[in-house]
């Protein structure tokens, strides 16, 4: 993956903080998987938001979209991986040290 592609990841991360804070949204990264294809981590504040997020059949396909009008070539997009997570779970497993 080259520069413009990590570029054109960094750029859609506030467009889909954007379109799923209903839901409870609250930041987003992406880090290389093992095989260097992308990972979007959306991150809710709760665990409650993580499940009923996860629960949704559009955020899969909402994550493509916005990738996709920000120039991510389709075949990086067709093989990025996205995971849910929230502050509450990393605070348990990690301690207090995350914000509130």
């Amino acid at each position: 993956m080259d520069d413009t592609a990590r570029r054109a990841i960094d750029r859609a991360l506030m467009p889909l903080v954007v379109s799923t804070g209903a839901w409870g949204v609250v930041d987003a990264h992406w880090l290389p998987g093992p095989d260097g294809t992308p990972v979007v981590w959306l991150r809710t504040r709760t665990e409650i938001e993580r499940v009923a997020l996860e629960a949704q059949p559009w955020v899969e396909a909402q994550v493509r979209v916005i990738l996709t009008r920000l120039s991510v070539d389709y075949p990086i997009v067709a093989r990025t991986r996205f995971e849910i997570t929230s502050l509450e779970r990393q605070r348990n497993l990690f301690g207090d040290g995350l914000p509130a």
